[in-house]
């Protein structure tokens, strides 16, 4: 809760290759983040250019958080950059995070501890080279340690190290077990020996980042394992977490609320977000606020909600305007899907209409038939975005509806995709693309170039996005049914079993 208080209040975030992106969500919409992280063989920034980083940006009066993956002070180089921080005057604080030498083993069923296997544990530095005269780390005395080895960074070093603690006097047949991605929805964990555990990562294409455990407790991961599909039953990966392993690119909005990652994340899979378009105000405000002064003087029958931006641009003008929820009391209100209806609800309006079909055609064709036979259309006002379809105003204006549409906000497509998502798609390193309107379908489509073949699974949210999908050349795996989120999650499952992803249901599980 203090590390969330934090990046709530932050104004510069410094972040690492394995720091959650999901909590980079939590900082302010201004506030400045920075990508330092590290490959083996790779660096955004040198440490010193780190270290002078969070100096320079706290001196100019930023509150700074340095974002860390694990716990900054358990081989995270934490305590270098403290210590920066007091050779310049630079007050902090620490707030400890969970050790991946802790939290992987856990998440593959292993305990660090247990009663009568092993009475303790030691973290150790993989990074170093053995075969070095002058390693620090002593070899000959973890092989007599009484209980479980953790190696952090060490699986490019596997065999020197394998090999060195075997030469001090640990049995050959000691249970290894090396965990991928622990904790996240790549986690991968393969279970060997001290003898066979170089041939078996290299044979399966472990790296980095990746936890190893050395001992006893290595081979409870049969008994205890609880997260990882490759060590449970198929059963329960369909009924718990059908689409582990699976990575799913979510176009949204830049400061757009993660509903669909929290669902898709919740079912296993890695949510890929990626901002392809900005929300901005309009460029009419004082037009869209007469409007709405004349919704609240009895000017129009209905207001129709067409997505929960347009609800909340509507209500920061109407909180312009000095007045509230009951500016709509002389009028129906109808929303094009739940979603909508929910935002609606969360101002305190209920939708008098929601289609059974969540699409803009639906809207229209439920809004006539609320018109007896034989009477005239009704006065709509429509608050909706810049680049919204036709569809609902010229059905409505054929039907003899009286229709205001008026601009309650812009999609600005952004300039480019983050980089570290335009790799992964670049090298197939995505599988399925969820898509939940047409615009972000065109962004992407003009952000993204040319995908990899074969090119991600698609799932589309309904028909106009399925077509707009198809007119810029992406072929729609599955289309959600109904229409809103709880189909488009159910249409990324199908189209991962489609595709016969790892984690998927009827996809092979690896052992």
């Amino acid at each position: 809760m203090r590390a969330a208080r934090l990046l709530s209040t932050a104004t510069f975030v410094a972040y690492d290759r394995l720091a959650p992106r999901e909590a980079l969500s939590l900082c302010p919409p201004r506030c400045e983040t920075v990508y330092v992280g590290k490959l083996p063989d790779r660096h955004a920034l040198a440490q010193h250019e780190i270290d002078r980083l969070l100096v320079d940006k706290a001196r100019e009066g930023h509150a700074v958080v340095r974002l860390k993956g694990g716990d900054p002070f358990v081989l995270g180089r934490g305590s270098e950059e403290a210590a920066e921080c007091v050779r310049h005057g630079v007050p902090f604080e620490v707030v400890p995070g969970v050790t991946s030498a802790v939290a992987a083993p856990a998440y593959a069923g292993i305990p660090v501890t247990h009663r009568g296997v092993a009475p303790g544990f030691a973290v150790v530095t993989g990074h170093e080279d053995p075969s070095k005269p002058e390693a620090q780390v002593d070899y000959t005395a973890l092989a007599r340690f009484p209980g479980t080895l953790v190696l952090l960074m060490g699986v490019g070093r596997i065999a020197a190290i394998a090999e060195a603690l075997v030469a001090a006097g640990k049995p050959p047949w000691t249970p290894v077990a090396v965990v991928q991605w622990g904790t996240t929805p790549r986690q991968r964990t393969l279970r060997a020996t001290l003898e066979d555990v170089a041939a078996r990562v290299a044979e399966a294409g472990l790296s980095s980042p990746a936890v190893t455990v050395v001992g006893e407790v290595a081979a409870m991961t049969d008994e205890l394992a609880w997260f990882e599909p490759g060590l449970v039953s198929p059963d329960w990966v369909r009924s718990h977490r059908p689409l582990h392993g699976v990575s799913v690119l979510v176009p949204r909005t830049r400061h757009q609320a993660g509903e669909l990652s929290e669902r898709l994340r919740h079912l296993g899979a890695e949510p890929v977000e990626a901002p392809t378009i900005a929300i901005e105000p309009t460029r009419e405000p004082e037009r869209l606020r007469r409007a709405l002064a004349a919704l609240g003087d009895g000017a129009h029958d209905w207001a129709a909600f067409t997505s929960p931006n347009a609800v909340d641009a509507v209500f920061e003008q109407i909180a312009v305007l000095g007045t509230d929820a009951r500016l709509f009391a002389g009028a129906r209100i109808a929303a094009i899907g739940s979603g909508t209806a929910d935002a609606l609800a969360a101002r305190g309006l209920r939708a008098d209409l929601v289609p059974e079909r969540f699409t803009t055609r639906g809207l229209a064709e439920a809004l006539c038939a609320t018109v007896p036979e034989g009477e005239a259309g009704r006065r709509i006002l429509l608050p909706r975005a810049d680049i919204a379809t036709p569809v609902l105003s010229d059905t409505l204006r054929e039907a003899g509806w009286d229709v205001t549409e008026v601009e309650a906000y812009r999609t600005v497509p952004v300039a480019a995709l983050p980089e570290d998502v335009a790799e992964r798609l670049a090298r197939g390193d995505i599988d399925v693309l969820a898509f939940a309107s047409s615009s972000t379908v065109r962004n992407f489509v003009a952000l993204a170039g040319q995908l990899p073949t074969p090119p991600p699974a698609v799932a589309s949210i309904g028909p106009v996005t399925s077509q707009t999908c198809r007119e810029l050349g992406l072929e729609v795996t599955e289309e959600a049914d109904p229409h809103d989120l709880d189909g488009l999650v159910e249409a990324v499952v199908a189209a991962a079993g489609r595709r016969h992803l790892p984690g998927a249901p009827g996809a092979p599980h690896e052992r």
